[in-house]
């Protein structure tokens, strides 16, 4: 066979046929390793979209914020994870932990507080990744009790512009350090999450400003019908409660004593710990300039702060009650406040998102108008009443009383003519009977001047009084009044005036016998109620425990009570004390 012929096939198969095998192996290997990358990256892509589609679920912020977290944890494939939330002071706010079992939770002193790598993170928002984090200059090491750790990776999460937080993921199931595939992945991760937190934010203030519109809504339903500026009080604590998701609202307005508030309501949730809450209720609270209250109060700036911190001292009374995260508002405009709202959240819950500070402020500064209006909407209305009545009162005065004063002149100058003794009786008695009269329509003229048909006023406390003694006496007890009852006597010592006349005219129907009851109640530079009746007394042997009690009432005022009996002539008990109750000793708290 030529050479020039076949040779250069032969010569190229057997040059084919030579090549290196190990050289072919390796070349398989690489292109099966590239193979398998592409895979791996295929695979962990759709672990990040299954990851994003993941932490877009759900609205509710604190649920999307662990779900963040365990997320971030399995893409990187790490053991331990956190998101660290930063506060307005540029700290950890929340510190949101997954991997940790409960039993090393418990075994860990506290918390970790932003300082060593965690505050190079937060002063410094950059992805951080590090094959031990002892190594690092900025590592001021764990608390008490923490697992070791060592390969760290940390990316921030921003929302817009801001730094809302940082996830922290440390050592690798496998071993290995982070890559900065995992960076990459986790960085893109964070983006997402950014965006989902400032949803659930949105949603959550949308939410809150329905509720605020509702409640003012409520407030203005409230005022449109007439509710008492108390009503309306009540309205505003509870729904400034809810609306912050707290548990205990109270409204506290300027006190009798200086640089003091008076607590006028609260309303407070119940829990599973039966917390009482009710001995907030009259409670005076200092408002001196160095006082959390009084910064609100004088002020006008709220505050948000934590009153279970060590050393805190400005709401003891707070801090008693097992309160925590507070927010203090001044109630009404900085500049004209009328008081203060503080809301409560118990020592183990969040804090109160600052993103609230805002609404419930305006809420607040709503509220004190509203109640403002109401205020002066029932000035108007007893003002209306009391011209109206100071009208009827006059055109009593001016022409009845003194038409029957008239009449009972003339009627006493023709007793002097009346030769007849037993007509002249009868003409003396008529004259008595207008005096009586005229009493009466006096009495009537001091109500009109004073009170209306409020059942709260006292006056018509003591007029339902007499009129229902008369089903248990078998007849109707005569009842006159002199003063401005309503007006000079303060509430407690109406409370004791009505439990008093209660007894007295009780008594009578139990042990007198009588068949005439007068009840006369008068206000001059002090209180006198006389309950003066036509039968027997109290018997010997009766139990005098209620005479005693109306005593220890008139003593107790600084009063006194006198009780005098005469044959045939009946019994008379006098109550007599001042119009207005001693002041009480403060009770000064906080």
């Amino acid at each position: 066979m030529s050479q020039t012929g076949d040779e250069p096939y032969e010569h190229d198969e057997r040059y084919r046929l030579s090549l290196p095998r190990a050289g072919l192996d390796d070349l398989l290997d690489e292109v099966r390793a590239r193979m398998s990358d592409i895979y791996a990256t295929q695979d962990r892509i759709r672990t990040l979209l299954e990851a994003v589609v993941s932490i877009g679920e759900g609205l509710h912020l604190d649920p999307l914020l662990l779900r963040i977290t365990e997320t971030a944890a399995r893409l990187v494939n790490a053991r331990y994870g956190a998101l660290g939330v930063i506060g307005a002071d540029g700290e950890l706010a929340r510190f949101i932990p997954v991997g940790l079992q409960p039993q090393e939770i418990a075994a860990i002193e506290h918390w970790p507080e932003g300082k060593g790598i965690l505050g190079l993170l937060i002063k410094e928002p950059h992805a951080l990744r590090l094959s031990d984090v002892r190594d690092h200059p900025e590592s001021r090491g764990f608390p008490e009790g923490h697992p070791p750790m060592r390969s760290f990776l940390g990316v921030p999460i921003r929302i817009r512009d801001q730094v809302f937080g940082n996830l922290y993921m440390t050592d690798k199931r496998d071993g290995a350090r982070f890559t900065e595939d995992d960076e990459l992945l986790l960085r893109a991760l964070a983006t997402a999450a950014g965006t989902a937190i400032e949803n659930a934010q949105l949603y959550s203030q949308s939410q809150s400003r329905e509720t605020w519109l509702d409640a003012s809504g409520q407030i203005t339903t409230q005022l449109l019908t007439g509710a008492a500026p108390e009503q309306v009080l009540r309205l505003v604590a509870r729904r400034a409660r809810v609306m912050a998701h707290a548990d205990l609202a109270v409204i506290a307005m300027p006190g009798a004593e200086a640089r003091t508030l008076t607590v006028r309501v609260w309303d407070g949730a119940e829990d599973d710990d039966g917390r009482d809450w009710s001995s907030v209720e009259g409670a005076s609270l200092s408002c001196a300039d160095d006082t959390l209250l009084g910064r609100v109060y004088l002020g006008g700036d709220p505050v948000m702060t934590d009153v279970s911190e060590p050393g805190f001292r400005e709401a003891e009374f707070l801090s008693d009650l097992g309160a925590g995260p507070v927010l203090v508002l001044p109630f009404g405009p900085p500049e004209g406040a009328r008081g203060i709202l503080f809301l409560a959240r118990s020592r183990d819950r969040d804090a109160f998102q600052e993103t609230w500070l805002g609404m419930l402020s305006s809420f607040a500064d709503q509220a004190a108008v509203a109640l403002e209006l109401a205020e002066t909407r029932l000035d108007s209305e007893r003002l209306t009443v009391l011209e109206d009545r100071d009208r009827i009162a006059r055109d009593l005065h001016d022409t009845v009383i003194q038409r029957l004063y008239a009449t009972a002149i003339t009627l006493m100058g023709t007793v002097r003519r009346i030769d007849d003794p037993g007509t002249a009786t009868r003409v003396q008695s008529a004259v008595t009977e207008l005096d009586d009269t005229i009493r009466q329509i006096r009495s009537t003229i001091f109500a009109l001047q004073s009170t209306g048909s409020d059942p709260s006023w006292l006056r018509s406390r003591v007029l339902d009084l007499v009129n229902s003694a008369g089903d248990i006496l078998g007849f109707a007890p005569r009842l006159l009044t002199q003063g401005p009852i309503d007006n000079e006597v303060d509430e407690t010592v109406g409370e004791h005036l009505a439990a008093v006349l209660r007894e007295l005219l009780s008594n009578v129907a139990r042990h007198s016998g009588a068949t005439r009851v007068d009840v006369e109640l008068s206000v001059g530079d002090d209180l006198r109620l006389r309950v003066v009746d036509d039968g027997c007394g109290v018997p010997d042997g009766v139990d005098r425990s209620g005479l005693r009690n109306v005593e220890s009432r008139a003593r107790e005022l600084g009063g006194r009570l006198t009780i005098t009996t005469a044959e045939e002539q009946g019994t008379t008990v006098e109550w007599r004390v001042p119009c207005r109750a001693p002041a009480p000793a403060p009770r000064q708290k906080g």
